[in-house]
């Protein structure tokens, strides 16, 4: 029969391996980073299915997803022309407001599918107290939701070149907002030929 006292050092050491193994998978699992900006850094960090991605609004409502490029009409400050624009077309069908527009792709499905994945399963490397900000504000794209009868019900406007961007509606976002999320939206963009905001601006027409 073994007593408890010869047992004691045999759990003693099971209990001390296990921690090692735990303390090393912990430190190991931690990873370090150069500095703080580095955590605003894109990653993919969920893998939210594209049904539940479209259970939220606006593409809930969305029969249809354009991509626009959209350049001043008149002289003025670039990106107020666009601004005043969309709010103005809200609600409006596709064939009253389109013209205006200096270009215009639709989404296929692979295209809403990739769109959906950069919004909702792209986030922040790691949490950080940092945050981005933005000096200026010229949007000249924007990517627009139709509903089934072709009105125009949401939009979000996009700046480039100042990485910010505006939306009709509080409840749309492009999620967390890490270094290289406009990035890809923007390749999104070149992939399916828009040029202007893009690959070129208003000063190289």
């Amino acid at each position: 029969m073994i007593s408890n006292s010869k047992s004691f050092p045999i759990i003693l050491l099971i209990m001390s391996i296990g921690l090692t193994t735990t303390l090393s998978y912990s430190q190991t699992k931690k990873k370090k980073y150069k500095d703080e900006s580095e955590k605003l850094d894109c990653a993919k960090n969920t893998k939210i299915n594209l049904q539940q991605r479209l259970a939220n609004y606006p593409y809930n409502e969305t029969s249809q997803i354009k991509l626009i490029a959209y350049q001043n009409k008149r002289e003025g400050i670039i990106g107020e022309e666009i601004q005043e624009y969309l709010n103005s077309c809200i609600g409006k069908e596709a064939v009253a407001i389109e013209s205006q527009f200096d270009e215009i792709k639709a989404l296929n499905f692979n295209q809403i599918e990739k769109l959906t994945d950069i919004i909702y399963n792209y986030g922040y490397k790691a949490k950080t107290s940092l945050g981005v900000a933005s000096k200026c504000y010229e949007p000249r794209n924007a990517i627009l939701f139709y509903d089934n009868t072709s009105r125009l019900i949401a939009f979000i406007e996009v700046c480039f070149g100042c990485r910010n961007y505006r939306t009709n509606d509080s409840k749309i976002t492009l999620g967390d907002e890490c270094t290289q999320k406009l990035s890809m939206i923007k390749d999104l963009f070149k992939q399916n030929g828009i040029q202007y905001g893009v690959t070129k601006d208003e000063f190289s027409r």
